[in-house]
């Protein structure tokens, strides 16, 4: 009988458990391969991309024999299997096109759909079968050259943890919730390998979402004791660090419900009665531990108090319709992890049909073009400005996709009689301070002015509530024409449709912003950073008066101007925006590489808007 790879999950009500397993798995279940190579030697053993030039400490080898003009499928299928990530603990991943052609696996889409009921969020990502390690979030191409990102996942995988877990259901589950995390975050993909950093907020990912998915702290922790080794790797975490963030995930999701959050405490949500045992493992006799919920089920897992069931999870927004939700407070320890609810109200005086209304609109629009925009009303800014407390939120709750910077938060803080505003890089770049002024904190005022304090600690009525929606809406507005999925994975190939364009100008067509395949486009491009404050080799190519004036005009924005040289010689001029450094997992230094999403300017013009960043490591 084929081993189970993922918790049985109910269907309707009264109906029989149905057991998920996999579908092409060998006969006599293979051995657990044990996850002790750190991932400093998995991912060095990665077939990378063409290293640029700079990059390169060694001689240059001969040039290759001239090749045949590849076709376009061969194209696409090389870019495919250039892009690569670590997996689940650190093992290298190489996408080929081969790997896709399976489709959606249909037991890993019914896990992973079960786990986004819980998010408040919409999926951006494809769930795929392949030959993986283990599990991984990756970022392939299609056909059409367009990245997409996808988790693909090793049914034979899944099925030897839930074998080495002693048939606990939940561990493939917190898999898959970590690797969800890496997406609904928007976190970056480079060759070399994930960082630390990103790793423990998806971790804390998994924590927070197997709590509200009726998951025990010890059940959300089982996968990580199991297989992680305790030493850190390179690119992904030891065992302390990992288990202490699924820790913090699942215990701040347990204190949104107001809990004892002593790692006992099961989320107050409906959830199933033990499904039936999966088929016995030869020399296993442990009882497996209870699945995931599901939504249509009604038994609950363990004894609990009694409390009024809330609404069965769906797939979509989550707004708490009565009394006052919990915020984490920010802290420079805190792991950021991605937000469940694009509303949240500390006072509990926003009338519960506002907030479901906003946060429907909100959803939606990030559902449409991933972007995301989060209203806070709170209690207290923790010490800061509003402002400052708005970004330092957008980091903890990780708003926005940290690839694109497409994030904002407003906020309003009645005892502090201030609003504060927070726009990542993407967003910052479209919206500028007049508007920022006059469209986000001017509504956000009156909405203090006109509503909270004239309540005196009173509920207010549906219609003032749905005041403090409008600056979410005008970003929305300001957002909604402009491209928010990467356009261009490879610089060479925006410079040759850029070069097109302007010989097609030269010819007699007139450009056209709104027909322009290259204007505010986004842009992934590799190189060395060779100035931080300045341009040294862009005051060769430009005036030195216009060069004084892109300078003085970054520093206006709140940002500075750094030169990137490509690995085809070319010297960009990149306004990096201050706060957007702040968001960053890593920082820039000259003499070092990077991977840069970019947004586009005009066609003669070498500057463009950083979005985020990344270190490579090939360097």
């Amino acid at each position: 009988m084929k081993p189970q790879c993922f918790p049985p999950l109910p269907s309707d009500p009264g109906a029989a458990a149905s057991t998920i397993r996999a579908e092409a798995v060998a006969p006599t279940p293979p051995r657990l391969r044990l996850l002790t190579i750190a991932c400093a030697l998995a991912c060095a053993s990665l077939s990378l991309p063409a290293v640029p030039a700079m990059a390169q400490s060694k001689a240059p080898a001969p040039p290759p024999a001239p090749a045949a003009k590849p076709t376009k499928a061969q194209l696409a299928a090389d870019l495919a299997a250039a892009l690569q990530a670590c997996s689940y603990d650190g093992s290298p991943v190489k996408f080929a096109p081969p790997d896709l052609s399976q489709g959606s696996g249909a037991e890993g889409t019914r896990v992973v759909a079960e786990i986004m009921k819980y998010t408040g969020l919409p999926q951006n990502f494809d769930v795929v079968r392949g030959q993986v390690p283990n599990a991984a979030a990756v970022i392939v191409a299609g056909p059409d050259r367009i990245p997409r990102r996808v988790i693909a996942y090793n049914p034979q995988f899944m099925g030897d943890v839930t074998r080495a877990t002693k048939n606990n259901n939940w561990a493939p589950v917190s898999i898959m919730a970590h690797e969800i995390g890496h997406h609904l975050s928007g976190h970056t993909i480079v060759p070399g390998g994930s960082q630390p950093p990103i790793e423990l907020e998806a971790d804390k990912f998994s924590g927070f979402v197997l709590y509200k998915m009726g998951a025990s702290l010890a059940d959300s922790l089982k996968a990580i004791e199991t297989l992680v080794p305790e030493q850190d790797g390179q690119t992904h975490p030891g065992r302390r660090k990992r288990v202490a963030a699924i820790a913090e995930g699942w215990k701040q999701a347990c204190r949104q419900q107001s809990n004892q959050c002593d790692g006992t405490a099961l989320a107050v949500a409906p959830t199933s009665a033990p499904a039936a045992p999966p088929a016995a493992v030869a020399g296993k006799s442990e009882p497996p531990a209870p699945p995931p919920p599901s939504i249509s089920a009604k038994a609950p897992a363990a004894p609990i108090a009694k409390v009024s069931s809330p609404p069965e999870p769906t797939a979509g927004p989550i707004a708490k319709l009565d009394g006052a939700d919990v915020i984490p407070a920010p802290g420079k320890d805190a792991i950021p992890s991605k937000f469940d609810r694009f509303v949240m109200d500390e006072t509990g005086l926003v009338h519960p049909n506002a907030k479901a209304k906003i946060a429907k609109a909100m959803y939606d629009f990030a559902k449409e073009k991933d972007v995301e925009v989060v209203t806070l009303i709170v209690n207290s800014t923790h010490g800061m400005s509003a402002d400052e407390y708005a970004h330092a939120m957008m980091r903890l709750l990780r708003v926005g996709k940290m690839e694109t910077g497409n994030g904002a938060v407003l906020v309003v803080a009645p005892k502090q009689e201030a609003v504060g505003v927070a726009l990542g890089a993407g967003l910052a770049a479209e919206i500028d301070e007049t508007s920022i002024n006059s469209q986000l904190k001017e509504p956000l005022s009156n909405f203090y002015k006109m509503g909270l304090k004239f309540s005196k600690g009173k509920p207010l009525s549906e219609s003032s509530s749905e005041q403090v929606g409008n600056a979410a809406d005008f970003v929305r507005r300001a957002a909604k024409n402009w491209e928010w999925r990467i356009n261009y994975p490879v610089y060479e190939d925006y410079v040759a449709v850029r070069k097109a364009e302007e010989e097609a100008n030269r010819n007699g067509s007139p450009y056209n912003p709104a027909t322009s395949k290259t204007f505010r486009r986004l842009v992934r491009v590799q190189g060395v950073v060779t100035s931080l404050n300045g341009a040294k080799e862009y005051t060769l190519q430009k005036a030195e008066k216009w060069r004084k004036h892109v300078l003085e005009a970054s520093r206006v924005r709140g940002g500075n101007l750094i030169e990137l040289k490509t690995s085809s010689g070319d010297i960009l001029l990149i306004h990096v925006d201050g706060y957007a450094q702040k968001m960053m997992t890593t920082q820039l230094a000259e003499g070092k590489a990077y991977q840069f999403t970019l947004r586009t300017a005009e066609p003669w013009d070498n500057k463009f808007n950083a979005l985020s960043f990344d270190a490579l490591r090939f360097n």
